[in-house]
């Protein structure tokens, strides 16, 4: 006894796959196709939120497939805790029914006929059941039907053709049969692999965009599917008729050719491969519609989709390469500039480059600081003050080229004119500045050389001559005849008075060898500095707007009318046949 058969009345899923049955595969397939879908296509940003959400997605979905609650599905379960939730708080049925121990089992759910979803699975039934007995040479039936063997496919060995006798139930069975069911394991894997890879390639296949503009891919879905595709209507549905960048910003006008619905999105990231935006609208024949756009990391791109009323759609997508971003700037000691914004529209390719120049820089001078007897002159750097900055904005374009006057720090506008059509503008920018500046210089310091030599200088000297007053005294003695002596006192006051007294003096003085130096204030000097600077971009450009020109419907083909035999007869006489009655 190595292997034994569920009967058909008895109520067990069959496990077709590992513990899955074969409508929890159908619903698992589909859960993780919903899941690469919203990975794919969910407009909530860069890539780690999008796997985030896909993830959650299809655990939940999974979750959803496979788990129970006493028994139940969840799904079956959520149906009855809403029932329970919204409909009346009343008990309907017998009151005996509310004093079992168990619960009664449920009731088979009646069958209402044949759906087209269960038409169509009951002719696939056919189809392979008519297959499996050609491959087995199996001409008759059993009991009337054919026996669904779902097992055989996954990893059961059928070992002859009579199995009445081989049916093996309990743990004898599974002991006996170990190393079988490690190969049925080894087979259900390479059966799951199978599945997973034919899912894979229908999920690749479902996600091919079938552009209204390209005839190769519907020519080869015309051999593939079992109704006959309109052929395409050729012309473009959508143009972009204005195209400028501002900062991180991108204004975009897009005009329509036809009726028909728009979507627009924007893609950003360190790849380019982060969904930045996401809009829709509907436009009418000839409408325009401006769109502001975020750009984002170094590749952003735009891809404007579409779905006309003749149920055709294609997109239309501008690349890196044609949005001018990042915008250049250049600098130097004079002038720095940048262009804020660069556009393109119908005959025009546009500009605005911003300036800001400086007040004071270093200029390299050569200066003389000493004259006369000695020059001494040395390069110096020194602080000059920008008095006046002039210059002129160059741009150009393929052959075509203008000049506008440079407006310091503020905006310079340009305007170039290029050809229509489709194609990718090179524009380049030469800033060319003339500024004067006036610098500010010390002293000079002038020496003057002096010989030595002797000068002699007559000059007349005055001198004061100071009074004096003074007073003598002497005592006298006088010797008398008779030789007496007689003494007396005798003062005499002497005063000489106070007298200026000149005189000429002839003086020489020697002067030695010297160096006279003196200091001069100096004006500042003017200088005139020139510089230039270049930055150069692209932007993109599409071809002129033309509506769309609908081809003529094609005429409906009469109603069928019955033809009476008479004329029959008659058809065939004119075609040449031979009236069979």
């Amino acid at each position: 006894m190595r292997e034994h058969e569920v009967p058909t009345h008895v109520q067990a899923e069959d496990k077709v796959l590992l513990w899955f049955s074969f409508p929890q595969i159908v619903a698992i397939t589909a859960v993780c196709a919903l899941s690469y879908g919203a990975y794919r296509y969910a407009p909530v940003g860069p890539s780690e939120a999008r796997i985030a959400l896909a993830v959650l997605f299809g655990l939940t979905g999974i979750a959803a497939v496979v788990g129970k609650i006493g028994g139940r599905r969840l799904p079956l379960v959520a149906a009855d805790l809403l029932k329970y939730r919204l409909g009346a708080g009343l008990y309907i049925g017998t009151v005996s029914q509310l004093v079992r121990d168990e619960p009664p089992a449920p009731p088979m759910p009646a069958r209402s006929g044949y759906g087209p979803l269960r038409l169509m699975a009951r002719r696939s039934r056919l189809a392979l059941r008519r297959l499996r007995r050609k491959m087995r040479g199996e001409r008759g039936r059993r009991n009337g039907r054919m026996v669904l063997r779902p097992r055989d496919l996954f990893g059961r060995l059928r070992g002859g053709k009579d199995m009445s006798n081989r049916i093996v139930s309990g743990r004898n069975a599974s002991v006996r049969n170990g190393k079988k069911k490690r190969r049925r394991f080894w087979r259900s894997f390479l059966g799951a692999a199978v599945v997973a890879v034919l899912v894979a390639t229908a999920s690749q296949s479902a996600t091919t965009v079938v552009l209204a503009d390209g005839h190769e891919e519907i020519e080869r879905w015309r051999d593939e599917i079992d109704f006959e595709l309109t052929d395409p209507v050729p012309g473009r549905r959508v143009f972009v008729e204005r195209l400028s960048v501002t900062g991180d910003r991108a204004e975009v006008t897009l005009a329509a050719a036809t009726d028909l619905d728009i979507r627009v999105r924007a893609f950003g990231g360190p790849e380019g491969d982060w969904l930045r935006f996401w809009g829709s609208a509907r436009l009418a024949k000839g409408e325009r519609i401006d769109y502001s756009l975020p750009l984002h990391g170094p590749v952003p791109s735009f891809t404007f989709s579409w779905e006309d009323d003749l149920e055709q759609a294609g997109a239309l997508t501008i690349t890196h390469e044609k949005i001018p971003h990042s915008l250049p700037a250049a600098e130097n000691e004079l002038c720095n500039v940048r262009l804020t914004s660069l556009g393109w529209s119908p005959g025009e390719v546009s500009g605005v480059i911003d300036s800001e120049c400086s007040v004071l820089v270093v200029e390299t001078v050569e200066l003389q600081t000493v004259a006369g007897h000695v020059e001494v002159a040395e390069m110096a750097l020194m602080d000059a003050e920008v008095t006046e900055v002039i210059g002129t904005v160059s741009a150009s374009s393929g052959g075509s080229r203008v000049s506008v006057p440079f407006v310091p720090d503020d905006l310079t506008r340009f305007s170039l004119p290029v050809g229509d059509g489709e194609a990718l503008h090179d524009v380049s920018v030469d800033v060319t500045l003339q500024a004067t500046l006036s610098i500010a210089v010390p002293p000079l310091t002038t020496l003057t050389h002096v010989p030595e030599r002797t000068e002699y200088r007559t000059e007349t000297v005055s001198l004061l001559r100071p009074g004096t007053s003074r007073t003598v005294s002497d005592t006298v003695t006088v010797t008398h005849d008779d030789g007496s002596t007689t003494h007396h006192v005798i003062s005499a006051v002497l005063s000489i008075p106070s007298k200026t007294v000149r005189k000429d003096v002839t003086l020489t003085i020697v002067h030695p060898e010297r160096v006279e130096s003196e200091t001069l204030e100096r004006e500042p000097f003017s200088k005139v500095r020139e510089e230039r600077l270049s930055m150069s971009s692209a932007v993109g450009s599409d071809d002129p707007f033309s509506a769309l020109v609908l081809p003529k419907p094609e005429p409906e083909e009469p109603p069928a009318e019955q033809t009476p035999a008479g004329d029959l007869r008659s058809w065939f006489d004119q075609l040449g046949w031979d009236w069979p009655w």
